[in-house]
């Protein structure tokens, strides 16, 4: 079992905004999408993280071409990143 974990920063105010689409995108596209959306508590200000449960890296990658050839998604992307500063991506293996 694995985390995958998308950590944006949003631009400065915008977090509010960003996570208004992940909802968005969580409606849309439940089977694809993040199970959980986080926002800071501390640290670096207007963070904005997607949390997905997954068996494996490569039901992660099926989940994510799925919902990438979706024109849908390619619209609702386009909504997105001019709200966001910069982002990575993070996966992490589940031990207990």
């Amino acid at each position: 079992m694995m985390i995958v974990r998308g950590v944006f920063q949003a631009k400065y105010g915008r977090g509010g905004d960003l996570v208004a689409l992940f909802k968005e995108a969580q409606e849309k596209w439940p089977e694809q999408y993040a199970d959980r959306i986080l926002t800071d508590a501390s640290g670096s200000f207007f963070t904005v993280v997607v949390e997905t449960n997954v068996e494996s890296l490569a039901e992660w990658e099926r989940r994510s071409a799925k919902l990438f050839a979706q024109p849908e998604f390619g619209d609702w992307f386009g909504r997105m990143t001019p709200l966001v500063r910069s982002g990575s991506r993070e996966f992490y293996n589940i031990e207990a």
